[in-house]
């Protein structure tokens, strides 16, 4: 295991500064892939590309972090009126415009907007995005999917 630290720390915390642009946080986040990385060797499953397997566990938290960031800092119902400027500083004005933009300028139908809010902002199951929604599992799928897809096309433009 010592061997993977030093193999693939200074490449991990390199990687880390770009996705979190601040020493401190690269330095969490390197700390809790490492720790990931190693209970999953603790579990003694046979890995036959290991790095692979690093790079996987590093994404994945990596996206779960910067998932509740934008949950803790972004206005779920991404209401305007709601924002109180004595609590979110510049940044996270900044981070709030491109996301409502961004859906405005994306094309995502209205459902498609609710189902994509409701399922990665609320964290809401399929089955219960389908109550609130009234409406099928295989339509919500397919709202989710044409959403993720017009993001995708959008920031990759």
């Amino acid at each position: 295991m010592d061997a993977v630290y030093d193999k693939y720390y200074d490449q991990i915390y390199s990687w880390s500064i770009s996705k979190t642009n601040n020493k401190e946080d690269a330095e969490d986040l390197t700390n809790n892939i490492f720790l990931a990385i190693f209970e999953y060797f603790n579990k003694n499953i046979n890995v036959d590309k290991l790095e692979n397997l690093i790079w996987k566990i590093a994404y994945n938290i990596w996206s779960t972090k910067a998932k509740n960031y934008i949950k803790e800092k972004v206005n779920v119902e991404f209401d305007e009126k709601k924002i109180n400027n004595s609590e979110i500083n510049m940044l996270d004005k900044i981070i709030y415009r491109e996301i409502v933009d961004s859906i405005d300028k994306i094309g995502l139908t209205e459902k498609e907007i609710n189902s994509f809010k409701l399922y990665y902002i609320n964290d809401l199951s399929i089955k219960e995005i389908c109550s609130k929604l009234n409406t099928t599992e295989s339509n919500i799928k397919y709202y989710l999917y044409n959403a993720r897809k017009k993001i995708k096309e959008r920031y990759y433009e």
